[in-house]
């Protein structure tokens, strides 16, 4: 699957340990709001956050301040906060089942074809500059 592809090559283990990879996947989510934001609205883009997460972890304890997200900013401090309270393994699974079922929703609305050039636009960056 395209996605998929595109989710691995963007977070494909970057140098620096931990801490890279938790930067390369806040990264990731900064650039998607970036570009997806104008399109949606940064309210959109943080219920459907919300929304992945419910759907993919339904069994995780509900984050007060979640539904309370209205800002991209707020979502993304959010995130950082999770990743760093988790452990690097973990925060890595989380966050690419968060990205899949976040794209898988996102696919769901506009299609896959311009999910896929979204991420591919958003992502660009992540092999200097040449989307695939």
């Amino acid at each position: 699957m395209k996605r998929q592809k595109l989710i691995d090559e963007v977070l494909a283990a970057p140098p620096g340990g931990e801490g890279a990879a938790r930067d390369a996947a806040l990264r990731a989510w900064e650039r998607l709001a970036r570009h997806l934001s104008p399109l949606i609205g940064e309210t959109a883009l943080c219920a459907m956050y919300a929304r992945a997460r419910h759907v993919t972890f339904p069994d995780m304890q509900p984050i007060p301040v979640m539904r309370d997200l209205r800002s991209a900013a707020l979502l993304l401090d959010q995130l950082a906060t999770q990743l760093a309270a988790m452990e690097p393994p973990a925060a890595d699974t989380f966050n690419r089942a968060m990205l899949q079922s976040f794209t898988r929703l996102l696919s769901g609305l506009i299609g896959e074809a311009l999910t896929v050039r979204l991420m591919n636009t958003a992502w660009a960056e992540r092999s200097g500059g040449k989307s695939t």
